[in-house]
Parts: C-alpha cells; sequence; structure tokens
C-alpha cells in the first residue's frame, strides 16, 4: 500500500514538474514572440524611413537632370556666341579701321 502511494506521489511530482517546464517553455516562448514584435515593427519604421530617403533621393535626381539639362542649353548658347564672334572676328579687317 505504502509503495502504491508512494507511486502515485511520484507521478504526480513527476506531472507537476512537466508542467512546470511546460509553463517556463511557454512564458519564454511568449517574451520571445513579444520581442520579435517589437523587431518587426522597428524594421517595418526602418523600411518606410528608406523609402522616404529613396523617394526624396529620386526627386533631387531629377532636379540634378533638369540642371544638367539647363546648364547644356546654356553651354550650347555660348558656343554659338563664340562661333558668331569668331565670324565677325574673322571679318573684322585693321586695315579698314585705320583708314
Amino acid at each position: 500500500m505504502v509503495k502504491i502511494k508512494l507511486v502515485q506521489l511520484l507521478i504526480l511530482l513527476g506531472a507537476g514538474i512537466i508542467a512546470l517546464v511546460f509553463v517556463k517553455l511557454m512564458y519564454d516562448m511568449s517574451m520571445n514572440m513579444a520581442r520579435m514584435t517589437d523587431h518587426v515593427g522597428s524594421l517595418s519604421r526602418d523600411v518606410a524611413a528608406m523609402q522616404v530617403s529613396v523617394d526624396g533621393m529620386s526627386a533631387n535626381m531629377e532636379k540634378m537632370s533638369l540642371t544638367m539639362q539647363s546648364i547644356d542649353t546654356h553651354i550650347q548658347g555660348m558656343g554659338s556666341a563664340v562661333e558668331q564672334g569668331g565670324k565677325v572676328f574673322k571679318q573684322w579687317d585693321p586695315a579698314q579701321m585705320m583708314r
């Protein structure tokens, strides 16, 4: 009779220990899931910030492209002016100016 009671007590203690280990595992899993959720939220915010940065860079690239087009137009205008000045200079005759 004592042996049966001892076996029942050991089984009950074993079941209690297994239950406590299971509760501890569930608690740890819950904490890890909470931390992972925080990391995912942080990652989401970082990705959103990167998207804003990429959008800003895209807008800056568009501005730079327009600026480069404007510079190209000005350079072409200056080239035309230099070409016209060269033509005028070639037609200039200092001997006629001396008369």
